[in-house]
């Protein structure tokens, strides 16, 4: 009865410790949330609970501390925020790492990879492919690299699982792009 009592007050305590970290994040009292999910993470490690205190880390502004939490993650939302992490200190390369959950960035040059987060996944990692693949000088016409296809893939992709990802519309647009019609607008 006794170990019984204790396990349900830890998960009570684990319960209100979420719950006040995300009212912190929510009202953007970052250190304080801080604070909270480190208790957590202490009380009760796991992904999850990495995953929230990473994002306590991003949103305060601090990526590198959020990519040192998430470094051996496997959980997709924890790869998401990681590539974001990566992107916010311009480390391309990991984000797409993060991204396809593999070592080699060239593991899809068919860009038809499973992302974490869907749409967004898929949006993000187009952006990434378009920074990291090589320019060319100014006085050369900007070829169609494979980077720059791929990212094309990613983008009409994205457009398939949310018509309402407008930025994938800008994206494809702005590198000269067909792409789906938007969709009607909502009544």
């Amino acid at each position: 009865l006794f170990a019984r009592g204790t396990c349900q007050l830890a998960a009570d305590m684990n319960e209100t410790l979420w719950a006040y970290c995300q009212s912190s994040l929510q009202n953007h009292l970052y250190e304080n949330a801080i604070f909270l999910a480190e208790r957590l993470c202490a009380e009760t490690p796991s992904e999850a609970s990495r995953l929230l205190l990473a994002n306590c880390h991003y949103a305060s502004g601090a990526p590198a501390r959020a990519c040192a939490i998430l470094g051996n993650c496997s959980a997709p939302q924890n790869r998401y925020l990681l590539a974001l992490c990566h992107v916010k200190l311009g480390r391309h390369l990991e984000a797409q790492r993060a991204l396809l959950g593999s070592a080699s960035p060239s593991a899809d040059p068919t860009g038809t990879a499973i992302v974490p987060n869907g749409a967004a996944g898929l949006y993000l990692l187009g952006t990434i492919c378009l920074k990291v693949q090589p320019q060319p000088p100014a006085s050369l016409p900007r070829d169609d690299t494979n980077e720059r296809s791929r990212a094309v893939l990613y983008f009409k992709r994205a457009l398939e699982l949310d018509p309402y990802l407008w930025s994938a519309y800008e994206a494809l647009a702005a590198l000269g792009k067909e792409f789906p019609p938007p969709p009607l607008p909502l009544p």
